[in-house]
């Protein structure tokens, strides 16, 4: 596949370095898949855990019950998110994807509900067409049936991070801004190699992010923390 996609050795090793991303993302939802039918099996997240050799709390976390239907998101998040969020799962559907992952959060940031996050991606020439034209966003074979759809563990990890640098900032209500600092704090995601391709790296984003909120960008960072090592990769 590598080699069919390009023919200079720069080429191949950035079609290798695609093709590794795609798979790990084919393999985070072919675990996903899988956790939750031994969950309706009877598996316990213990037995689980012991599958993957850590502890029940660390897969329970990466792989648990987190789906996602339109309104139901949890947590304290201002209107214009949860609007982002729904969003990201109508574009999931529309490209014909099972899950919902960063990619989609930043299309759905990219658009009319973005709010401030969509003013910032504007002015680092980040559009939604742009996104959408990048490999990065091949459609799938479409016909999800799901009612909720599964979140990628590197979303939820980026979740989490939006929800920390808001009550970093003092904010209540996390808004679209922290929602983008959030993603771009996950630098394996999948928005952070779309966003790279597009020619802007996290440190642009997050200047952009801490000049319009009245920040310094150290403000906006990922907090660090001890990781369980998985024997699948996290998304």
């Amino acid at each position: 596949m590598v080699e069919a996609r390009a023919g200079e050795p720069a080429a191949r090793l950035g079609a290798a370095i695609e093709l590794s991303r795609e798979l790990t993302d084919l393999g985070d939802s072919l675990i996903g898949r899988f956790v939750a039918d031994a969950r309706a099996a009877g598996l316990s997240w213990t037995e689980i855990g012991r599958l993957f050799g850590t502890s029940k709390q660390a897969v329970q976390q990466r792989y648990g019950p987190s789906t996602a239907q339109a309104g139901d998101w949890p947590g304290r998040w201002t209107p214009d998110v949860r609007r982002v969020l729904d969003a990201a799962g109508r574009e999931a559907r529309a490209l014909g994807h099972d899950y919902i992952g960063t990619e989609h959060v930043l299309l759905a940031l990219a658009g009319a509900n973005g709010g401030g996050a969509a003013t910032v991606l504007g002015d680092l020439s980040v559009a939604r067409d742009r996104i959408l034209a990048t490999s990065c966003m091949r459609g799938g074979p479409g016909g999800v049936s799901q009612a909720c759809l599964p979140l990628m563990p590197r979303l939820k990890r980026a979740l989490e991070h939006s929800r920390h640098i808001a009550d970093g900032l003092d904010t209540r209500l996390a808004d679209t801004e922290h929602l983008l600092a959030g993603i771009v704090a996950v630098p394996d995601s999948m928005a952070v190699e779309i966003l790279r391709r597009l020619g802007v790296g996290p440190s642009q984003v997050n200047a952009a992010l801490a000049d319009r909120m009245g920040v310094t960008p150290d403000r906006l960072g990922a907090r660090r923390r001890r990781r369980r090592r998985l024997l699948a990769p996290s998304r």
